[in-house]
């Protein structure tokens, strides 16, 4: 029986974090077809100010005492810098706890082992956070993060193309050569052998009217000008930050005029052109056209009258022009060399235009800082990045330090595209390691600051990983006829196999109740607790079967173990939370554990074990796990 008068107040403190009522900077009114467009290029809240207000939730305010924090590189130079000459406070450094756990579930998704938390909190060398963060880049554990990260982006469920990603993040390839062999995969070869393909899974699904054809010959079944479209926004979207789906079907004039300025220059005949890289794409099916698919680059281009033997009428935007478009790159309008292959012209342009860079220190600086410089990551105003620029009234900057992004953005172009080094620099920053905690009363004024970690809620794959780490209960899913223990280790987010005694669909329905999409649909970058995350976390299976003893794991065989109750305390608050527990945590569970031991000479092993597993169910059922902080 599970301590249910904490219910309540579990329920109440982590639905707290994302109750707080939104605010948004007043814009222009839009006539109700404009308000159709806003959630293309626009968060309908401020990500920075919900951020904050869910962290002085979680760390009430007055929670710490700002002290002197090091400026350890030109990240902290902008943010403390700012923050200096607006007069505004700053939280302290986190202590080493809170810093171990945030790098460990950053970088790798999964929490660091309790052995592991003693030997970082004992050591004396002043270095020891600059080694930390240097052993977890490149680990396997660090490539199934990142690797599931970006394969939620590009709507992949291809085991390939998964494990080519994973070998390239491990290895610390330059980002803008893996992303040039995306754009531009070697043709006349099926996804099985050139797992680049594998980005392009949801495009061509999305785009077939039948996957078992009967004629292997009838190609009217794919709509080829869809396929690319669809590709070409993607490619835009992920690897530019630029949303360029409105003006796939009509000119951006009066239909983003409220929302991006700089769409709002931009006519359809533009995309037209950008699709028009991929137009020679040809892809080739025989008969089972989405498993079974060849590629190369044998089409006419990208001709909207006739793509024969395809299907040519668009099926999911406006009808085209009927013309021939020629590629021109949407942001400077430069076009293929003469002769070169115009997709690999394509990541050629792409990669080199500093907006690549921008797009992807962006991404990379929301998932480490909660909230990134642009939102949401593919909202990108290209007329609203220069701080220098002035604006059209009613209009105000887009990113939140359009400085630090310019700066970062030219760091890792310059660093050749190394995304270790990307991550290295912003995790050893003094304003990646600051906590939670808060000197002051916290005002949503200070939220572009990042003068405080923000919370963030864990994604599903973490919380499920997290889960099975804790209770020391691995999962037995079947990737490719291997066995693996976490749901990261498969390409998948419907892992196959047994959930290690759990059904596997309580471990899916908690992933999805974290925001884990079926990756049919755009990634959402979402940092919101919810009503059907606590109660998922209270009485799913896949937390309440790997709590008991009977199944083995921690409970088991801190049983066997012969531990006193006050040395099982601390390892379980290790295991769950990364932390010893505070004296009055010691003294509130030692006294649930006496009461349950004490009753000689009626009690029983059984009675010892109920209160381990209901002292681990609580712990995993609070904020502090369900949260990177």
């Amino acid at each position: 029986m599970r301590p249910r008068h904490l219910l309540g107040f579990l329920i109440v403190i982590f639905i707290v974090i994302s109750a707080a009522a939104q605010s948004q900077e007043p814009r222009p009114a839009a006539d109700p077809f404009e308000n159709a467009h806003e959630g293309l290029f626009q968060q309908k809240t401020d990500r920075a100010v919900e951020a904050g207000r869910a962290t002085a939730a979680f760390q009430p305010s007055g929670t710490a005492v700002q002290g002197n924090v090091p400026r350890r590189n030109f990240i902290d130079e902008q943010i403390f810098g700012r923050m200096e000459r607006d007069k505004v406070p700053h939280a302290p450094l986190a202590g080493d706890e809170e810093f171990i756990r945030r790098a460990y579930i950053d970088a790798t998704g999964i929490q660091p082992p309790p052995e592991k938390v003693r030997e970082f909190l004992a050591s004396k060398d002043p270095q020891k956070r600059d080694k930390l963060i240097d052993s977890l880049l490149g680990t396997q554990e660090f490539g199934e993060q990142w690797t599931w990260f970006w394969m939620d982006l590009l709507q992949s469920r291809v085991e390939s193309f998964s494990f080519w990603l994973k070998t390239a993040l491990k290895l610390d390839r330059p980002w803008n050569e893996v992303v040039s062999d995306i754009i531009a995969p070697a043709a006349t070869k099926s996804q099985t052998t050139i797992p680049e393909l594998g980005a392009y899974e949801m495009p061509l699904y999305n785009n077939l009217s039948a996957q078992t054809l009967t004629d292997k010959d009838n190609y009217r079944l794919m709509n080829r000008l869809d396929l690319i479209d669809e590709s070409s926004i993607n490619i835009s979207r992920i690897f530019l930050g630029l949303n360029i789906e409105c003006i796939s079907c009509h000119n951006g004039a009066g239909h983003t005029d409220t929302v991006n300025l700089y769409l709002t220059e931009k006519r359809r005949s533009e995309f037209a052109a950008q699709a028009a890289f991929l137009g020679k794409w040809r892809w080739l099916g025989d008969g089972m056209l989405f498993f079974n698919v060849f590629a190369d680059d044998e089409a006419n281009g990208y001709t909207t009258g006739n793509d024969a033997p395809y299907s040519t009428a668009a099926a999911a935007r406006f009808p085209r022009d009927g013309r021939t478009h020629e590629p021109a790159f949407i942001l400077t309008g430069e076009k293929p060399r003469p002769g070169e292959n115009p997709r690999k012209e394509l990541a050629r342009i792409l990669t080199s235009n500093l907006q690549f860079s921008r797009a992807t220190v962006n991404l990379i600086w929301g998932r480490l800082m909660t909230v990134g410089f642009v939102e949401p990551y593919d909202g990108f105003d290209m007329n609203r990045l220069d701080p220098n620029k002035p604006l059209p009234n009613g209009w105000k900057m887009q990113p939140t330090n359009p400085w630090l992004l310019e700066e970062l953005a030219k760091d890792f172009k310059e660093h050749n595209y190394s995304m270790n080094h990307l991550l290295r620099t912003i995790m050893q920053s003094s304003a990646y390691q600051l906590s939670t905690r808060f000197p002051a009363e916290w005002k949503d004024q200070y939220a572009p600051y990042y003068a405080r970690r923000y919370v963030r809620v864990l994604s599903g794959p973490e919380v499920a990983d997290m889960l099975a780490q804790a209770t020391g209960r691995p999962y037995n899913f079947n990737n490719s006829g291997e066995p693996v223990q976490r749901v990261k280790q498969t390409s998948t987010p419907s892992p196959r196999g047994r959930a290690g005694g759990s059904d596997p669909l309580a471990v899916r329905a908690i992933m999805q109740a974290f925001a884990q999409s079926t990756r049919e649909t755009p990634m959402v970058l979402a940092n919101n607790a919810s009503a059907v995350q606590t109660m998922l976390m209270m009485s799913s299976p896949a937390v309440t079967d790997r709590v008991q003893a009977k199944g083995g794991g921690a409970v088991a065989k801190l049983v066997e173990s012969g531990k006193s109750n006050s040395e099982a305390i601390e390892e379980l608050f290790l295991r769950t939370l990364s932390r010893f527990p505070k004296q009055e945590e010691t003294e509130v569970a030692g006294r649930i554990l006496n009461e349950k031991t004490s009753k000689l000479p009626y009690v029983t092993v059984g009675d010892r074990i109920q209160a381990l597993e209901d002292l681990q169910w609580l712990l995993l059922n609070t904020p502090e796990f369900l949260l990177n902080h």
